[in-house]
């Protein structure tokens, strides 16, 4: 099946998507207020973006150091032909992996790991190396955090 382009987003729901970005906990009618609708028009705003995929989910954001994982990490695979699929199942099976994705490239996958320790960290990924060779990167800072596409 080609690909369709998205329906346009107007400004209305582009603001509504931002006031949900900055504070996903907002009642319908203070976000009606923000984007100056109505709790009911809001509502229905919200269930439509929601029910076409624009809405993907809420979420909660847990502070790994309070679980004591503080080590983010990330560890670049390179696996050939049926290993590839061996990644994905051990990345979906490993509590550890908080991401996953598979790319082009010399790897085959870009993983995100939480670990405790760097003895932790050698637990995880000698699990991968069934599988191919690893790279293993520790993250010292997080100048941009995870965000959303720009909604201008």
């Amino acid at each position: 099946m080609p690909w369709t382009p998205p329906k346009p987003i107007d400004p209305i729901n582009r603001r509504i998507l931002a006031e949900l970005a900055s504070d996903g906990r907002l009642s319908m009618r203070e976000l009606g207020d923000r984007v100056g609708l109505s709790a009911p028009a809001t509502t229905e705003r919200v269930r439509r973006l929601e029910r076409d995929g624009v809405i993907r989910g809420y979420r909660t954001v847990i502070d790994p150091d309070a679980f004591g994982y503080p080590m983010l990490v990330v560890v670049r695979v390179h696996s050939a032909g049926p290993n590839a699929a061996e990644v994905d199942r051990l990345a979906q099976e490993t509590p550890e992996v908080v991401e996953c994705h598979r790319v082009t490239g010399s790897e085959s996958h870009v993983i995100r790991v939480r670990v405790r320790d760097v003895a932790h960290l050698n637990e995880v990924v000698e699990r991968f190396w069934d599988y191919g060779d690893t790279i293993t990167n520790v993250v010292t800072t997080t100048p941009v955090v995870l965000r959303d596409v720009p909604l201008e």
